[in-house]
């Protein structure tokens, strides 16, 4: 008996969770989606590639500086400014050529409205999936929009 909740206490202990989650895009994506859909600079660094955690970063410090917007003027799981996610986004991974690169899409609806979202992801050398960037329905790369110059 001890070992069982041993056993169900390392299970629910969150590096392990992590650990699970990191493998497997989907999860990964999902994760994104819940940790960035109320505040997309809000996700945890964890879930990115340093290079977009370094853009979201200077994002934040940029209006934090301006006390407002700075490059970041609308939500990117809209894909404008107002609007309502209607469905629970629904996360697929299609087959990727590459064994360390893939695109995740989350798949819902806003004001009825189908929209398909793309979260390119890469593989670290510890093997978890991280987000390297989110494309907008309308083909916008946040991380080439906080890239740019102001």
């Amino acid at each position: 008996m001890r070992k069982g909740i041993l056993w169900a206490a390392l299970l629910l202990a969150p590096g392990v969770q992590a650990a699970t989650v990191c493998g497997d895009p989907v999860a990964v994506g999902q994760a994104f989606f819940n940790a960035s859909v109320e505040d997309f600079l809000a996700a945890s660094p964890a879930l990115l590639t340093p290079g977009f955690a370094q853009v979201l970063a200077g994002e934040r410090e940029c209006q934090r500086e301006e006390e407002g917007i700075c490059r970041f003027d609308s939500d990117p799981w809209l894909d404008g400014q107002d609007g309502e996610i209607d469905t629970p986004p629904v996360f697929v991974a299609p087959p990727s050529k590459e064994a360390a690169r893939v695109t995740v899409e989350a798949r819902y609806r806003v004001w009825d409205d189908p929209r398909v979202t793309r979260v390119p992801m890469v593989r670290g050398d510890d093997g978890c999936w991280r987000v390297d960037d989110l494309i907008t329905h309308g083909g916008q790369s946040q991380r080439a929009l906080l890239s740019a110059p102001l």
